[in-house]
């Protein structure tokens, strides 16, 4: 069993989390921890310090290469370490791609049984202007996707 957990570090993250790693113990799943940079926009004009940009291509993996240390790297290191003292196998990927796109292809590519993220919670009007990212990965993923909500039961 695989897991794809994409996270954007927001509050909602630590719940992601926490029913990631329940998930994963139960189903002895390996889990592919992933954060998406988004592309600098255009219709803003924001210019990125070249530092935190990535190749659209390039996929920071700790078991693959990673050239230089990032904020979000160093995030995902921490959370993967909490994973892997649970004894949950756990992998990081870090790409910079339109989140929906970089999270369908990278569940594909390593062979998602399941795809885990959260939802926001934003009102219709956002979702009329800006769209979701997790009913974005609903529509294209190949498997099933487990939506975290961002309220409390």
């Amino acid at each position: 069993m695989k897991l794809l957990v994409a996270t954007d570090f927001s509050e909602l993250a630590e719940k992601i989390f926490t029913e990631a790693e329940k998930l994963a113990t139960a189903l002895s799943a390996k889990v592919f921890l992933l954060h998406v940079v988004p592309p600098a926009s255009p219709i803003i004009d924001l210019r990125l310090d070249a530092e935190t940009i990535i190749p659209q291509d390039e996929v920071l993996c700790d078991a693959g290469y990673h050239h230089r240390d990032t904020p979000e790297s160093l995030k995902m290191r921490a959370i993967a370490a909490r994973f892997r003292e649970k004894r949950i196998d756990t992998t990081i990927l870090i790409a910079q791609n339109n989140e929906v796109e970089a999270i369908v292809n990278e569940s594909e590519k390593h062979g998602a049984d399941m795809i885990m993220l959260g939802s926001h919670g934003h009102g219709a009007l956002f979702h009329l202007l800006i769209g979701s990212v997790s009913e974005g990965v609903i529509r294209q993923a190949t498997c099933p996707v487990i939506i975290v909500p961002s309220r409390n039961r």
